[in-house]
């Protein structure tokens, strides 16, 4: 072997679980998740909560982004990371994904203006960070093994867009390739996707490692344009690169820029001291959770941040319903109902846990206001059952304080929704439902405060007489969410997706994780619904919904007027409106600007965003707001390119995509837009309309046979033919019980865990297990499922 192949290959696999070369990365995107080799996923040291992506997203603020990224970033440098894994930019194809809260929104122009501003002004406090998960992670159902199938249309339209407005406008650091395979490729191996797209097309010139345990044919990823695979797979990939290199199936230069860009890297984002020194990797005066002696980010920078976080979740909020009941200026006393109360949903469980230890209550928030309260727990968090006693005594706390107004906190717990697995139902847990329902036949005056990742059945919620929607605001959601009910703070937020009345309204329906049709090819997963993804859907087929996309109220009132379009040549536009304060209390508004395409029988979109601002108003306060509109804004991707499509086109300046307050028409020329479907075409598509527009070959992976199976396939699929996959699955089942012991299997974390296990690639399972499980019982598995067969 070559003398230079052996540095070069020590580049191109992470050292242990959270090195690249010598730069430390750690888990974002909503706080910093620095742990020790070997440590259990939340056994972090401790660090600010900042709300999730599905919240801060609400807040249509790209300054809010940049402070919260300023924020995480003082703390990345105290800790001695170089590169923060995030932001994740995944469109929201179905509110039951499970990871939802680690990502922005289903529209990709809000996913990657925000994602642009977090991403620059992290990387301007000289942090990286990783964008991800590239390309079409939208479920959390076989995550490692299934192939999102997705048309060139859909592709480049919808799910890569949000990756392309961060990735030229903000240059991260680095790009995480995803589990899934894509059009019937591994994301790892996918030279379209890496090389043809990501930097041919793009001008990507930064580093792109694997999510962990994503890679399991090293020297394909390598030459796929994959330049380091992580964790570190203990040597098993290492033989795979040396054959490779030797037989010519890779090229010694492709592994050579794959090593030159983890060198870039290190130079870039490997910590040093104020002479320039390389800081040692165990960053001295840290100290692991439990350790008594200090924390691990200096106090000052904690309490700023928190203090940072609260305001961050005041400007996300979203009041969704006000029946003159908020805000509750001086009262006198309040009731308040619910275990997430007292011990409030912050974020959501999985990689991106943060180990924080001040997480606010509303219980001690509203006295902190010297408001008088009275509380009962109401429901059990962790379970779904209803707990009589518990019920019992807060419908008679109810029925004691008439006068009282009621403060009910709910939503979805952590065992409803986190990562590794998608949820398993749209409906609020029902022990919450049950005494809601209960509490409202008594006394309707009842505010309603959302806690969660997703959207859910909101029909009992919106019965209540005010709504607040937070998502998962972070450490300080309590505080932020009692400033905005006393009416210390005007909510502004606006919804970046939409809340369906039902799971089965949603466009993908049936075509998700293991729903209907989807459950009998599992691992096949077709994107029916193409473009129509959230409010293009609803929007286009006239599906009436409960909240829409961009809805949000406020303590006042915002008046639009004097809208003017100005054509400025070559298909450029500039549009003006004047908006005013009509209410009598500060507030800001969200200014969202649509196109509102060509109305006749093309296979697009009825509307799409384009531009959105943010502005501060006093009361009766006037000011303008500008937008540019461009070719780019009515455009298309057909033949292999986004095309001007020409028409009758409609500016509109909206308070949301419902809610459209002025409009002017312009014509626009360019190309008529192709293609072999309509408007008439039922979405989600039918087998035969689908195959008209997906122009890959139709995977079976749900049905692989022995003779087919390899290290990419996981446990699961293995088990229907192998005696010696199904004991590994009983093993994997006693090794959850071992490693989180007194933790149901329905906790978020073990179901996490077992998730990657069962699940997961084989070939992940023996690098990730520390040793215990090695490469040739995993050989031994996949071979026992073949059956001594060959492809």
């Amino acid at each position: 072997m070559k003398g230079d192949w052996q540095e070069n290959i020590n580049y191109v696999t992470g050292k242990g679980a959270w090195h690249i070369g010598k730069v430390q990365v750690c888990d974002g995107p909503h706080g910093i998740r620095k742990q020790e080799e070997g440590a259990n996923n939340n056994d972090s040291y401790e660090a600010t909560c900042f709300p999730t992506a599905s919240g801060v997203a609400c807040s249509w603020d790209k300054e809010i982004l940049r402070e919260m990224a300023r924020g995480i970033a003082k703390e990345a440098k105290a800790l001695g990371v170089g590169v923060v894994l995030g932001p994740g930019v995944n469109i929201k194809r179905s509110p039951l994904c499970g990871r939802n809260f680690e990502y922005f929104s289903e529209d990709p122009l809000l996913s990657g203006e925000l994602a642009a501003s977090y991403i620059g002004e992290m990387q301007r406090n000289k942090v990286g960070t990783s964008i991800k998960h590239f390309a079409g992670n939208n479920q959390e159902t076989h995550r490692m093994t299934s192939n999102s199938m997705i048309d060139e249309r859909a592709l480049f339209e919808i799910y890569l867009k949000a990756f392309e407005i961060a990735i030229k406008e903000s240059k991260p650091a680095t790009v995480m390739a995803s589990y899934n395979h894509i059009n019937g490729r591994p994301a790892c191996e996918n030279k379209y996707l890496l090389t043809d797209i990501l930097r041919n097309r793009w001008g990507y010139e930064g580093l792109v490692m694997s999510d962990w345990g994503a890679c399991v044919d090293l020297p394909a990823c390598v030459d796929a344009g994959m330049d380091v695979e992580m964790p570190d797979s203990l040597g098993n990939h290492r033989e795979d690169i040396v054959w490779a290199l030797k037989s010519g199936d890779l090229l010694p230069a492709k592994l050579k820029k794959a090593a030159d860009r983890v060198r870039k890297l290190e130079e870039q984002y490997g910590i040093k001291d104020a002479k320039g020194q390389a800081v040692p990797e165990d960053v001295k005066g840290q100290r692991a959770p439990g350790d008594a002696k200090g924390q691990a980010v200096p106090e000052d920078i904690r309490s700023e941040n928190h203090e940072r976080a609260k305001r961050i979740a005041e400007e996300s909020a979203v009041l969704l319903k006000n029946d003159s009941f908020l805000p509750l200026r001086d009262p006198k006393e309040l009731l308040i109902i619910g275990e997430l109360a007292a011990n409030p949903r912050v974020q959501g469980g999985g990689s991106s846990h943060i180990n924080t230890k001040r997480i606010d209550t509303f219980t001690e928030e509203f006295v902190r206001e010297g408001v008088r309260v009275t509380y009962e727990r109401g429901y059990l968090a962790n379970s779904f059952e209803v707990d009589q006693k518990l019920e019992k005594k807060a419908l008679a706390a109810v029925l004691d304080n008439p006068m009282a107004s009621i403060i009910f906190v709910g939503g979805l717990t952590d065992m409803a929704e986190g990562e590794g697995y998608d949820r398993e139902s749209y409906e609020l847990p029902k022990n919450q439902l049950s005494l809601l329902e209960k509490i409202l036949e008594i006394n309707p005056n009842v505010a309603f405060i959302s806690l969660g990742g997703s959207p859910y059945n909101m029909e009992a919620p919106s019965k209540c007489k005010a709504l607040l929607q937070m998502y998962l605001g972070g450490e300080a959601v309590a505080g932020a969410a009692v400033q905005i009910i006393l009416g210390h703070i005007n909510p502004s937020g606006k919804l970046a997706e939409t809340i369906p009345f039902s799971h089965e309204d949603v466009a993908s329906y049936g075509y998700f994780g293991n729903q209907k049709d989807q459950a009998k090819h599992v691992d096949d997963v077709e994107y029916r619904e193409s473009i129509f993804v959230g409010y293009r859907y609803y929007s286009t087929f006239n599906v009436p919904v409960r909240y829409c996309f961009g809805h949000g109220l406020s303590y006042t009132t915002f008046r639009y007027e004097d809208m003017k379009v100005e054509t400025l040549g070559n298909g450029h536009y500039r549009v003006r409106a004047f908006i005013t304060n009509t209410g009598e209390m500060a507030g800001r508004e969200v200014v969202q600007l649509y196109v509102i395409n060509p109305k006749n029988k093309d296979f697009r979109s009825a509307i799409e965003l384009r531009d959105f601002a943010k502005i501060k108003l006093e009361p009766n306060e006037t000011k303008e707001v500008t937008f540019e509109l461009t070719p780019k804004d009515f455009r298309a991707y057909q033949n292999g390119q986004f095309e001007t499509i020409e028409g009758e086109y409609e500016i509109a300046l909206a308070s949301s995509v419902l809610d459209i307050r002025l409009k002017e028409a312009v014509i626009v020329t360019g190309a008529k837009l192709e293609g072999p479907l309509t408007k008439e075409n039922i979405v989600p598509l039918s087998y035969e309309d689908f195959g008209k527009i997906y122009t890959y070959q139709r995977t079976d992976y749900t049905n692989t046979k022995p003779g087919e199976f390899t290290l990419k396939n996981s446990l699961i699929q293995m088990a229907p033919y192998s005696r010696l996959a199904r004991k590994w699955i009983r093993i994997g089942k006693l090794a959850a019980r071992i490693m989180y012991p007194g933790k149901p299997m329905s906790d978020p974390e073990v179901r996490m865990m077992l998730g990657g296990v069962l699940e997961g690639n084989v070939d992940s399972v023996c690098n990730q297990s520390g040793g215990l499980v090695k490469r040739k019982t995993i050989d031994k598995i996949v071979d026992s499922a073949n059956r001594g067969k060959r492809k």
